[in-house]
């Protein structure tokens, strides 16, 4: 919300600077996001007036105008505005003045000399969204006669600070001048009183009728002015408009905006002519039509409400009037509307249209119920103001009030809550300066809360309110007391996984966060073992409806998502949780953490070599195996051929950490990756709780030994089945201290082979810590080698 610091010191006395304002009201607890002074970039420049216009010479869309600005010589100034004329008070911009990006200079357009620039409300920095439509494409023109020389930056009220505030869900009375002051009452320690007037004595009997057939509408009053005309608006209340962001229309229109802003209540205004005498508040019936002011026809469904004429939908409630019953330079009578809709259904009717206003934001977040009335008479006294032959009508409708909530508190209350020792006096002190009704009755106080203030409601919500206004930085600074024994630090869970992911950034992994919630197919997609599914009881959306079982449907979603913008060479990781329910409601669901990563696309490729390498299983699974290497589990890592749901057939296994199965490696299967619009892609996922726990696994270091090393080769023929885990198996199971390292280096299968059977090779390596091996020493313990495999079944070549 954009705040007019020239504004707020018209209802409240502050001496303090716009920063110093804006730091005052951060620290009362409503963030100000930034200040701005209008004027920044803004000097010399002044009201002209426009006393002739010739074409230029030698441009056709030119004009050379004689422009006096209150000195002894007019200026020549060549402007191509196409609404500049010969009696119009202009903003003229002298020789050496300031404009933001812009400093003027003496110069010759088209061979004529000119003096300065006559400006539009753009170039003097304003947003085009506030300007009004009728001076977008051109200079801007006072309406009214004004001093020549006078500066433009006091004209138009640009000797103004613009504090941007953060307005949260809860502060809705912050939206408003209004409540603003009564927050800067509290800062300041100052009483606010508004001089409201009523003019119900000066009314006159009307016929109009309103007829409330909608739950979802509280309040709703109506008015009728009649007598009015409808013209552009005072300077005064264009700036004001324009400095708090919105775009001035005309006098009618710009006072229900000014209402807007100073109480925060939304109005509308509807021509008398096109409404009739009946307003009827009812649903909306499906498929009715109205179109809206911004020109858009919106079909409308059952739960929007809608202002009618009895027949046919003239407003959307709480969002946007109705192109039917606008108010336009003809109309002479009007029906000013203040009501108090349903937040929530406004709010769905913003989000089903995506339609966003700033009467919407009001409501949705729940205005003062009891201010409907209090505003369509400030709204009436602006009106009478502007239009001093209008009269006004009785006003009719239902207003219900509420009465002030109570909250009884004590004083030990308070102080135990905060920790801290404030008197009583203090206390009612604060309270009173927040504008709230305090009673002391014997030990405790009754507070009596304002419908202004709805996000008020129960005791701690008032220790709230006293220490934000007695200051946050008031509180006493304590560190915490430990014991000798106490040390904080991270756990070696927690230790372990910074470090692989870490590792995994090294490697050109991508770490990704992706949603817990899935949709109920998704989350048991890829997934070991059958689980009850944890799901919520009223989701969002579908999409988002079940905990997930598993990380990999999420990632392959982001990995198809990349893809699809030319993202192809991807490798993504993900190190989060995963729920498994019981079937019993009553118990909480189970959380495991899981590591998961997916890739696809090439992963090297050297282009002055024309040589490139895709990722393949053995890629994902050198990656997979940095994890146990870190936590020196290699040893213990079995593998098993498996086949999984939406997984390839025979490229997919299982891993074992003894006899515990921690999960699979593989490629998605070739029709689960069309429908994801991917090509091969790989995914690993493993059970973390398995391998990485309050038991710390320590890695294995080995000295390295100072010996020689000797290798031996060793080709034989296996069955094409046989996997090669069976034949390491086999090898280490020799349990020959002397064999350090075993290899594969070959793989063939082809058909001058015996049917049915592929050839390996293997190197094996011999060594010892403690001395050099001789060559029988090594052929000994690889004829055991041999003698293994032929039992096994090889046939050694």
């Amino acid at each position: 919300m954009l705040v007019s610091y020239n504004w707020l010191k018209q209802y409240i006395d502050i001496k303090d600077s716009a920063q110093d304002l804006a730091e005052k009201i951060t620290r009362g607890g409503i963030e100000v996001e930034g200040v701005e002074y209008l004027a920044e970039n803004i000097s010399n420049v002044v009201v002209g007036y426009v006393k002739s216009k010739e074409k230029h010479p030698d441009a056709e869309k030119l004009n050379v105008c004689t422009v006096d600005v209150g000195e002894k010589e007019d200026l020549q100034i060549v402007c191509g505005a196409p609404n500049v004329k010969a009696g119009q008070y202009v903003i003229v911009a002298k020789i050496g003045a300031k404009l933001p990006g812009i400093k003027i200079k003496k110069a010759k357009l088209r061979g004529v000399e000119s003096q300065g620039m006559i400006c539009s409300l753009k170039e003097l920095g304003l947003n085009q969204s506030v300007v009004p439509k009728k001076y977008q494409d051109g200079i801007y023109i006072f309406e009214t006669e004004q001093k020549l020389g006078s500066d433009v930056v006091e004209v138009l009220g640009l000797n103004d600070y613009i504090l941007d505030l953060s307005i949260t869900p809860n502060r809705a009375d912050a939206l408003s001048m209004r409540g603003l002051t009564y927050e800067l009452g509290a800062l300041y320690n100052q009483t606010v009183k508004f001089n409201d007037k009523k003019y119900e004595e000066n009314t006159t009997d009307t016929n109009l009728k309103v007829s409330i057939q909608s739950e979802n509408c509280i309040n709703y009053l109506a008015q009728i002015v009649n007598n009015i005309t409808v013209v552009d608006s005072p300077l005064w209340l264009q700036t004001c408009l324009m400095n708090s962001g919105i775009r001035p229309i005309n006098n009618i229109v710009d006072i229900t905006n000014y209402v807007l802003l100073e109480f925060g209540q939304p109005m509308h205004a509807f021509d008398k002519k096109l409404t009739g005498d009946n307003i009827v508040v009812r649903d909306a019936e499906v498929g009715e039509i109205l179109k809206t002011l911004d020109n858009v026809e919106r079909k409308l469904q059952k739960d929007d409400l809608v202002i009618t004429d009895g027949i046919k939908p003239i407003a959307l409630g709480g969002v946007m009037g109705g192109k039917n019953t606008e108010v336009n330079g003809n109309t002479t009578s009007i029906i000013l509307e203040s009501a108090y809709f349903n937040p929530i259904t406004v709010r769905k009717t913003s989000a089903y249209h995506g339609l966003r206003s700033d009467s919407s934001a009001r409501f949705e977040k729940g205005i003062d119920i009891n201010i409907q009335k209090v505003a369509l008479q400030r709204a009436t006294e602006l009106i009478l103001e502007l239009c001093p032959e209008a009269t006004i009508e009785t006003i009719v409708g239902e207003a219900k009030t509420l009465s002030d909530k109570e909250i009884i508190i004590t004083e030990n209350y308070i102080n135990d809550y905060l920790g801290i020792e404030l008197s009583k006096e203090k206390i009612i002190n604060i309270l009173q300066s927040l504008s709230f009704n305090v009673e002391k009755i014997e030990d405790y106080l009754l507070v009596k809360i304002p419908t202004r203030r709805p996000d008020i409601t129960i005791k701690q919500d008032l220790v709230e309110e006293i220490i934000r206004i007695y200051g946050y930085d008031n509180l006493a600074s304590t560190l915490p007391k430990f014991s000798k024994t106490t040390r904080g630090g991270l756990t070696y869970s927690q230790r372990a996984v910074r470090d692989l992911r870490k590792i995994f950034v090294t490697l050109g992994f991508n770490v990704t966060i992706n949603y817990s919630l899935v949709s109920e197919k998704e989350s048991t997609e890829f997934t070991l073992e059958d689980h009850h599914k944890v799901k919520l009881l009223m989701p969002m959306t579908e999409t988002h409806s079940t905990l997930r079982q598993s990380l990999v449907p999420g990632l392959l979603n982001a990995t198809a998502y990349n893809v699809a913008r030319k993202q192809k060479n991807l490798k993504i990781l993900e190190i989060g949780k995963v729920f498994f329910g019981s079937g019993d409601d009553n118990i909480q669901p189970t959380e495991k953490l899981y590591l998961s990563a997916a890739l696809t696309g090439v992963e090297h490729s050297t282009k002055w070599l024309k040589e490139e390498k895709e990722i393949d299983f053995y890629s994902a699974k050198g990656y997979l195996e940095t994890i146990f290497e870190r936590l020196g589990l290699v040893e213990k890592i079995s593998y098993k051929s498996v086949k999984l749901k939406n997984m390839h057939p025979g490229r997919t296994a299982e891993m074992y950490l003894g006899e515990k199965r921690l999960g699979f490696i593989g490629e998605i299967h070739p029709a689960y990756a069309g429908d994801k619009g991917l090509n091969k892609t790989y995914v690993f996922e493993i059970n973390l709780e398995e391998i990485i726990s309050e038991k710390k696994v320590k890695p294995l270091y080995e000295e390295v030994t100072k010996y020689p090393e000797i290798t031996r080769d060793v080709a034989m023929l296996v069955d094409n089945k046989d996997e090669y885990a069976n034949i390491y198996s086999v090898i280490e199971n020799v349990n020959s201290k002397l064999i350090t390292n075993i290899e594969l280096f070959d793989l063939y299968e082809g058909l001058e082979l015996l049917t049915g059977k592929k050839s390996i090779a293997l190197t094996l390596t011999y060594s010892d810590k403690e001395k050099t091996l001789t060559d029988e020493e090594v052929t000994e313990a690889h004829e055991k080698v041999l003698d293994a495999l032929s039992n096994y079944g090889a046939i050694i070549r």
